[in-house]
């Protein structure tokens, strides 16, 4: 099975392939500006370099968000897209999740106007939902939490910045989810009209 997966919802630029299991390629870059110009030519890249295309694409994995308005829709236009020229089976997961790895993490990402999207996980399983939190609240938790790797956008909390393998956790989130049942109706996550929750 040829999988490709895919992050363009935050900070990254992320677009790899796996072949049953096995890592065949990826390219993972900050940079969140470009990732509308690039996430296409990395993955013509990609599949010329292992002689594929779009055709030998079995799933496509991507982050449904939370995360930057535009930048969630690049992947899932993306998707959609292929999904039209060559049906494929579709996997959406958390861009908190994909932070995630084993044992516990809590996972950050900016939200702006200090606030955070937060999540808290045991082996990539979210301990409560993502949410939506004031810089302050989330910090407060984080500091009561010392047993809990932080990941994502440490330095918004004061934390030292953490190695990620976005293609790795994405191709374990995507063995515990199920594919997307009418992929053209799928829609990114948005948290910000939700209210924040008090952390207790």
């Amino acid at each position: 099975m040829i999988q490709l997966l895919m992050d363009t919802s935050n900070q990254y630029l992320m677009v790899a392939l796996y072949q049953d299991d096995q890592l065949l390629d990826v390219i993972q870059e900050l940079g969140s500006k470009r990732q509308s110009e690039n996430a296409i030519p990395y993955l013509q890249n990609l599949l010329k370099k292992h002689h594929l295309s779009l055709l030998n694409i079995d799933e496509f994995v991507l982050t449904k968000g939370p995360g930057s308005y535009t930048g969630e829709r690049v992947a899932m236009t993306i998707a959609k897209t292929l999904n039209v020229i060559h049906p494929m089976k579709v996997k959406a997961v958390s861009s908190l999740a994909a932070y995630s790895t084993e044992g516990n993490c809590i996972s950050v990402i900016d939200a702006r106007s200090h606030k955070v999207f937060m999540g808290v996980y045991h082996n990539r399983e979210a301990v409560m939902p993502d949410t939506l939190y004031d810089l302050e609240e989330a910090m407060q938790y984080i500091q009561h939490h010392p047993e809990y790797k932080v990941v994502g956008y440490n330095e918004m909390v004061e934390k030292e910045p953490a190695d990620v393998d976005l293609a790795f956790n994405m191709h374990m989130l995507a063995k515990t989810v199920s594919p997307v049942e009418v992929v053209d109706a799928l829609v990114p996550t948005y948290l910000k009209d939700v209210e924040a929750k008090k952390l207790c």
